[in-house]
């Protein structure tokens, strides 16, 4: 009997849970509604997916697709491009804003191996405050532009002007209407703000603190997502990625590819040209056989910082941390003849001013000169280049120019790494 009274409780406890199963996971009224779909985000989805497709027929296309290191760093430029875009177009919010740092993985717009830049795109109708602590780095310039590929400058703020107080802090407002302090005027309409620290001694500068917020949030206001501002989201996205990723090798190629190779342009004053007060550029771009080397004769000069580059012809700079592909007046050797000799090559030539060509064949060469009041180059110092022999290097410099071994270049590799992890932060 025990059987049949077992079975029987069984199947009791059975019916039982079958009962409470129905009650709780078939019956309509607890269903999940069914998902509401948007047209306009899965539409504005596609566009962004043709933008990616689209970029890579262009680059596939554009004379810098040469040489298989080129068309290697093609498809770096663009997901460089998108990744940057992503960044600030997709996941940042104007009304509740942080600082996007510039890192290797995410440079554009041939940046400066010796800045390392906070950008953050926001709504000039509103007013925010900028805050932090000054840091160690040479300078840290403020300017807002109109928010466009190379827009206008708006206004700026030099590190001769910006006011800090005894313990290192700094805040600055951003706003239509004017403010004490340090104010930067901004406009009605959409704005970028791009923050540089400048380094020049690698060594001992390191950046500070710089952060933002919106001021006056309305009590209760909070950042929040759905269907229409992240469809809005991907058409910035789409619109800015698919601008960027063409504008900066055709400007290379339009701009600075009318420059005959290995020369170098005439001082410019892009402070005159409503940029950064106070700073000079010099731009050029070097063809170099594998025998050949460009050898670049400056002077240094009252400038508070001044640098040099080397970048590719799809606009970011070489890999400066673990290469030795820019050098600053702080880190080069002063020659005997009070100049700097700085010498592009396929090939370390054991100069201690190497610039490293990372194996391309052409590529550009940029000069910097921050902080310089006036803006202006003494007579005769102004930089010259000339291309001569790899093996005859020694010979165009001048007698006494020491020779350094592999081991001090890998030292010297280790300490642009470690400043360069530092400033990033990863």
């Amino acid at each position: 009997m025990v059987r049949p009274v077992v079975a029987f409780f069984l199947g009791t406890l059975l019916g039982l849970l079958a009962a409470v199963a129905a009650l709780f996971l078939l019956d309509p009224a607890v269903e999940a509604p069914p998902p509401a779909t948007s047209e306009k985000m899965s539409e504005s989805f596609d566009a962004l997916v043709d933008a990616l497709d689209e970029a890579g027929e262009f680059v596939e296309g554009h004379q810098w697709y040469g040489t298989e290191r080129e068309q290697a760093e093609s498809y770096r430029h663009i997901l460089r491009t998108f990744a940057s875009a992503l960044e600030e177009r997709f996941f940042q919010d104007a009304r509740f804003p942080y600082f996007r740092v510039v890192r290797p993985r995410t440079k554009t717009g041939m940046d400066n191996p010796d800045q390392r830049y906070l950008i953050a795109a926001l709504d000039g109708r509103f007013a925010y405050r900028i805050w932090g602590t000054r840091g160690s780095s040479r300078r840290l310039d403020f300017t807002l532009y109109v928010d466009e590929t190379q827009g206008r400058t708006i206004s700026s703020i030099s590190t001769e002007d910006l006011e800090v107080d005894d313990d290192g802090n700094f805040e600055v407002i951003l706003s239509t209407e004017p403010r004490e302090g340090n104010w930067l005027a901004s406009e009605p309409i959409p704005v970028r703000i791009l923050v540089r620290h400048v380094f020049s001694d690698w060594n001992t500068e390191l950046p500070g603190e710089v952060h933002i917020d919106r001021l006056d949030v309305p009590s209760g206001e909070m950042p929040r997502v759905d269907a229409e501002i992240i469809n809005q989201r991907l058409l910035d996205l789409s619109a800015d990625f698919a601008e960027r990723v063409r504008h900066w090798p055709e400007f290379s190629r339009t701009v600075i590819g009318r420059f005959p190779p290995n020369w170098l342009s005439p001082p410019r004053d892009t402070g005159a040209e409503g940029g950064l007060p106070g700073r000079l550029m010099v731009g050029g771009h070097y063809v170099l056989e594998d025998d050949e080397a460009l050898v670049i004769r400056s002077y240094p000069s009252h400038a508070d910082y001044q640098g040099i580059q080397l970048g590719h012809h799809w606009w970011q700079s070489l890999d400066y941390a673990d290469r030795q592909t820019s050098l600053t007046t702080d880190q080069a050797r002063l020659s005997s003849d009070g100049a700097n000799y700085f010498v592009i090559a396929h090939e370390d030539p054991g100069v201690a001013n190497w610039l490293d060509t990372e194996g391309f064949q052409r590529a550009e060469i940029f000069m910097r000169y921050d902080g310089m009041y006036p803006p202006e180059i003494s007579p005769g110092e102004e930089p010259t280049a000339s291309v001569v022999p790899l093996a005859e290097v020694f010979t165009h410099l001048p007698p006494d120019e020491p020779r350094i071994s592999p081991s001090e270049r890998a030292a010297r590799i280790a300490l642009r790494r470690r400043h360069v992890q530092r400033r990033v932060g990863n």
